[in-house]
Order: C-alpha cells, then structure tokens, then sequence
C-alpha cells in the first residue's frame, strides 16, 4: 500500500511527505503522535523547509564552464545543456520539485493542526501560524519561479504556473490542476503578507536563523515583489530590514570572513548564523553539487570575463582541484548526516545561506532604478558605497560607471546603471543559484561551450527558461507539462567548434 501511495503521489511530494514525516501522518490512531499541542507543532515545521538544493541552475548560468579534467556526470550536462535532466536524485530539478512539496505538505499539515490545540497562548500561536505561511510561500515561489514563466503582469493571468497545494493532502487518488502563474503569486502574497504579521523571534532556540524569523520573511517579501514587479512594496520591506541608510552591519566584511587555514573554516564563517547579513539558513541534500571536480563549474574563463580587479574581496579566496574549474569557499563540502548514532556513513549535505541582506541590498538598488529618477540619488550614494566596501576603496561608482559607458556604448543610462547591478549582484552570489533567476527575468542570453568544444546557445526569451516538471508528476498526479523545445538533436543554437 506505502508503494502504491508512493506511486501515485511522487510527482508532488516523492519522498518527503511519505517518509520524514512518516511519524505524523503514517502511524496507526492509536500510536502516531498527535499534534495536540504548539511544542510538537512547532517540531513538525522544522520539516517545512525544503531540502532539495537548487544547485542545477548555477550550471545553466553563465557562471560556469567546462573543465576537461573534471569528472564528467550526465545530470550536470544536461543540465548545462538546458536539457530535460532526467535523474531524479540529489542536485535535480526534480528532486528540487518534491523537497518543496514536502515542505509544504508539513506547512499545510501545521497550520490543519494549529486548529485543535486547546492551549491557551495566542501569542505562540500566532509566531508559530506565521512560520507555517512564510514557509508555504517560500515553497510555492520557488517552484513558480523555476518551473514556470517569470511574472510578467500582461500575461501572469494566463501563463501555467504549478499546483497550489493549501490543505493537508487526505485522497489517495488525487488528480491535480495547474494554476497560473498570477493565481499562484497571489496565493503567496496572501501567506506572506500575514506571516509578516505574525512571526516573532522571540520563541526560537539560539538565533533563530534556522527558521523565518522577522527579517528572513521581510528578506523574502523583497524578493517576492521585486520579482513581482511591484517595486514601492520590494522597496518597502527591504528598507524595514536595512534601514533607509547605506548599513555596512549587514554587507559582508569579506576580509574577515574570506579568513582561515582551510575551505572548511572560511565556509563555517560565510554561513555563521551569528553573521548579521545571514538571515535564513537551510540544510540541503547535496550529492556532488559543490565538488568542483565534477562537471560544469566556475573556472579560469568565467574569472577572467567576470572579475575586473584584483581587488575584489569576493574573489580574494579560492579553491581548486588542479584542473581550470575552481570554488569559493562558501558552502561547507563533507558534511553528513548519519543514518545512526554509530554509523560510520550516511548522507551528504551543506547548509545553504537561502536569504542574506546583500541580496535585499541589491533587491532596493533594482527597485530604486526601475521607480525613476526621483530614487537616483539613493541609489548613486549607497551603490558608490557597496562598491566601495568590496572593491578595498579602489573601485567607486563614478569610475564604474564610465567604465560601462565606454564598453557598452549602445546602452542607455538605464540598461547601463541596471546592468552594473545584476553584475555585481552575479559577483557577489557567484555559485549561489540566483544568477539564474536574473537570466530569466531580464531575458539574458547565454552561451555554453562543452568538453566537446560544442556551443550552446539560450535566446533571451527561449522556453528552455522554464524547467520541465518532473515525469512522474506527469505520469500520476496528471499535470500538463511545459512546452520546450526538444534539444536532443543539433539544431540551429548548437554550434561545433572543432
């Protein structure tokens, strides 16, 4: 029966909701643990963070190459290529895809929950409410922005978006439905905007960066309206979080960070939740996603098109195998977790920094240049001031500006100004994943070359931006797939070099 169901429900929750939460929902009524009061409520909503790592789409950034020495593995390459990846294990889009619904079938089933504690804390169970919508909506806006079309407001209401799932999953043959891309926003701005309400720091253990706290979820209100397009709202919330001041407290001083005798130490520190510009930090299943021995990876060809001074403080530490691909010594590499107290082996991980202050920094400056020129000002004085804090006082926004001017003469003042931002918003979240997102948003271009010496070409506006939806949710939850384009045969875009 546990098979069948598997089966049946994979293409929305795969493993999470019929495994890690197995003590909830799988038990017999008389053994299962009820969630009768906000402490195991609470408990429960430690598994509604996703842990499916969105590393794929840093290989289909342009902030990746090819590496012939590298161990080549078919995930990646396809991947790289901007073809369906059909593996469905750690580091996949489809993995990605269940993590999420996992996470936001223990979301639903804590706020179901919350409904029959008889205690009485309003309060605590306001703060634990609130955890529970921030964690659905950061869910569902990740799937919607990787597996459909960035929110344009002149088609949002009738582009494919991805299934809204808003209550505890009880049917055994459920058939599932699609919304659109602006049902499914709205759907998360609804969750959002009263979980900004309700959260409070105050219950969590130690820092409190391990869940939504108050300025994760205004972190993720940053985003979700800048993507959105609603820029006074992105503007709003990420001047709640940083202050309308320049606040290097919550910029990343990378000469202190970018500091100790191995990767491991100097990873430890650039994801410390004592770190103020740290917000969010979630623990993610990881195979090979940041060994940089294996596939498509950041190397010598993206530095030298990528950094343009030495100076740098973001790129002033770096890793390599002996090959051209190298790291930056962000995410903590030979983590596991154990399959039991007295294992000697079990599953690998890293924890990932979700959100962080730098982001909502630069998520303002964006706002401020697409809101006009009346926010031109702030964003000259606080951009100067970024750069000059990342650049050791040797790169100013004057000088970078006219550095633009010459080399991209046929831009205009605001293709130039917002080109300068999402480069140095891809310089500082190099290997991040979020370079990605700006591909699609603002219809870039991309060209990959592989170990082949083959060229591959993504068009500004080409429908290989969306991710195909994972088979299985196809195959049994009756999802309608994504329009691509079958690249699986040479065609126009692909090129050969040799």
């Amino acid at each position: 029966m546990k098979y069948l169901l598997n089966k049946i429900m994979i293409g929305l929750f795969l493993m999470g909701v019929l495994s890690s939460c197995d003590s909830f929902l799988d038990e017999t009524p008389d053994n299962r643990l009820r969630l009768d009061s906000y402490e195991k409520i609470a408990e429960l909503l430690t598994n509604a963070y996703p842990g499916g790592s969105g590393v794929f789409m840093e290989w289909m950034s342009d902030n990746v190459g090819a590496d012939p020495k590298n161990m080549q593995r078919i995930d990646m390459t396809q991947a790289y290529r901007w073809e369906n990846v059909e593996l469905e294990g750690q580091d996949t889009p489809s993995y990605y895809w269940s993590s999420h619904y996992s996470a936001i079938a223990h979301a639903n089933q804590a706020l179901s929950a919350l409904e029959g504690v008889k205690e009485e804390n309003t309060e605590l169970r306001n703060a634990i409410r609130g955890e529970a919508l921030a964690c659905r909506a950061f869910a569902h806006f990740m799937l919607v922005t990787v597996f459909a079309k960035s929110y344009d407001p002149q088609t949002a209401a009738s582009d494919q978006g991805i299934v809204i799932m808003k209550e505890p999953e009880v049917t055994l043959l459920s058939q599932y439905k699609r919304s659109t891309v602006k049902e499914v926003y709205d759907f998360i701005e609804a969750d959002l905007s009263e979980a900004i309400g309700l959260i409070s720091d105050k219950y969590y253990k130690n820092s409190g960066k391990y869940h939504f706290n108050k300025a994760a979820v205004l972190a993720f209100a940053s985003r979700f309206f800048l993507f959105k397009q609603n820029y006074p709202a992105a503007e709003k919330y990420a001047t709640e979080l940083l202050g309308s001041e320049y606040n290097p407290r919550m910029i990343r001083d990378y000469s202190q960070v970018y500091t100790g005798t191995t990767s491991e130490v100097i990873a430890y520190k650039f994801t410390d939740p004592s770190l103020l510009s740290n917000l969010l930090l979630i623990r993610k299943d990881v195979l090979y996603g940041y060994k940089a021995y294996t596939g498509y990876r950041f190397n010598q060809d993206v530095y030298q098109s990528l950094v343009i001074s030495k100076k740098d403080m973001r790129f002033s530490v770096s890793y390599s195998y002996g090959g051209t691909a190298s790291f930056l010594p962000k995410f903590q590499r030979d983590l596991i977790r154990k399959t039991s107290i007295t294992s000697s082996s079990g599953y690998p991980y890293t924890i990932e920094v979700a959100l962080r202050a730098e982001e909502v920094f630069f998520n303002r400056l964006e706002a401020w240049l697409m809101m006009g020129v009346d926010k031109l000002p702030l964003f000259e004085e606080q951009f100067n001031q970024y750069l000059m804090a990342v650049y050791a006082q040797t790169v100013n926004y004057t000088t970078l500006l006219g550095s633009y001017k010459r080399v991209y003469a046929q831009l205009s003042e605001h293709d130039l100004r917002l080109k300068m931002v999402l480069d140095e918003k891809r310089r500082e979240f190099i290997e991040e994943g979020l370079r990605w997102f700006d591909i699609c948003r603002h219809n870039l271009s991309v060209q990959h070359i592989d170990v082949t010496g083959a060229s591959y070409f993504l068009t500004e506006k080409d429908p290989r931006k969306v991710l195909q939806i994972p088979q299985s949710a196809i195959t049994y939850g009756g999802l309608d797939p994504n329009v691509r384009e079958d690249i699986s045969e040479p065609k126009a875009h692909l090129v050969n070099n040799n």
